[in-house]
């Protein structure tokens, strides 16, 4: 193997990662809104925060070290505007992800660790798991896979 197909192996290495991680927070936040017990709701924001703060890191590194390195082999510049578009982009999105999304799951985990594991869901945490701006956030998050696909298919300017 050549060191580009080394670089892109780790590079690719690392976008499955990331996608691993879109999956089990995305599955994880879907049902959420279908849990009946506090119990659930604990162990699901648990695996989704463990997903989006080990899979998403050690995915997010891969991506960055190989990607970086594949810049140069392959003949790119860092100021070429799709690679400054992704770099940008992996800084909002992960500034959503653990900025917004993380906080907002640490404060449904309180108010649902305060319940028994079997009692109802009460209507603040029903109102906490519901929440428009955390709806959103993971809408935004799982669309921007579609775009950083779309800036390393098409190269736009390159």
């Amino acid at each position: 193997m050549t060191t580009y197909e080394w670089y892109l192996f780790g590079h690719l290495a690392g976008v499955f990662l990331l996608l691993a991680a879109a999956g089990i927070s995305t599955g994880a936040g879907i049902a959420l809104g279908r849990a009946k017990s506090p119990g659930v709701v604990v162990t699901l924001l648990d695996l989704q925060r463990i997903s989006e703060l080990v899979v998403t890191s050690a995915g997010v590194i891969l991506v960055v070290l190989f990607g970086s390195l594949l810049v140069d082999e392959a003949g790119y510049s860092f100021g070429d505007g799709w690679i400054s578009a992704a770099f940008t982009l992996l800084i909002v999105v992960l500034a959503l992800d653990h900025g917004v999304l993380m906080r907002k799951n640490r404060q449904a985990r309180a108010i649902a660790a305060n319940h028994g594991p079997n009692d109802p869901i009460s209507d603040e945490l029903q109102a906490r798991l519901n929440d428009p701006l955390t709806i959103a956030v993971g809408l935004v998050l799982g669309l921007s896979f579609l775009v950083f696909l779309w800036l390393m298919i098409a190269r736009p300017g390159a």
